[in-house]
């Protein structure tokens, strides 16, 4: 996450897979981000939701919605143009054997590096959320 350069064919997004059934995995992901000193603002439930609205029955998802813990990193003095990125979203899906996580909301949508000024507590955060993950889980790209 060094340069906040695009890659090409870069989504906006880092895919991860959990060997955990889902309700577990999302318990794990928050415990993950709470003790690395985030805060879980809240979950958004996307299937069940799917399913009162529209009737239909999707696999498990989940959205869970991160901040920075501001006593814990310098995200009190946040620009307001970097707040648009918050909350930080990361998705869980999954099935009964394997959940994947994908965190959303990179900073990276410019072609030129992101200001450290603006986008640092931003930055800062998806740092602490990608390692939370990392501890957690791995990327099916190296997966056996």
């Amino acid at each position: 996450m060094g340069n906040n350069r695009p890659m090409p064919g870069d989504t906006g997004s880092i895919k991860y897979s959990l060997r955990e059934p889902f309700e577990r995995a999302v318990e794990t992901v928050c415990r993950s981000l709470r003790s690395r000193g985030l805060e879980v603002a809240g979950q958004l439930d996307v299937s069940r939701r799917v399913e009162r609205a529209l009737g239909i029955v999707l696999p498990p998802c989940r959205i869970v919605f991160v901040l920075p813990n501001p006593s814990r990193s310098s995200a009190g003095s946040m620009h307001p143009w970097a707040a648009v990125f918050l909350p930080l979203h990361v998705v869980i899906s999954g099935t009964d054997a394997q959940t994947e996580i994908q965190v959303q909301n990179r900073v990276h949508a410019r072609h030129e590096a992101a200001s450290p000024e603006l986008f640092g507590p931003v930055m800062e955060t998806q740092t602490q959320v990608c390692e939370a993950i990392d501890a957690i889980a791995t990327r099916p790209s190296i997966l056996v």
